[in-house]
């Protein structure tokens, strides 16, 4: 049986389907993005956090930000750099 943490993010990208990949960079500290800034960027726009699946790619971990909006999928996307798919 999956998480519930797993079903959140899988129901996530399906209601929101704007989703912007990020990957994470590595760092002495091991990995780790700016979450402060991501979540101001929420917080700013008015916009509700919504996080999909974590997932690896090419030997890179990458998060998943969900949105509802490709405005503000865009938005996020130019902000943070990362990937813009629809699905």
């Amino acid at each position: 049986m999956a998480r519930k943490s797993e079903r959140i993010a899988a129901r996530n990208e399906r209601e929101f389907p704007w989703i912007v990949e990020l990957p994470v960079p590595p760092s002495e500290l091991g990995l780790q993005l700016d979450f402060d800034a991501i979540y101001n960027f929420h917080r700013e726009c008015g916009i509700e956090v919504r996080r999909g699946r974590g997932r690896r790619l090419n030997g890179v971990d990458v998060v998943r930000w969900c949105f509802g909006s490709r405005v503000d999928a865009i938005a996020f996307a130019k902000a943070f750099g990362g990937a813009l798919q629809h699905f």
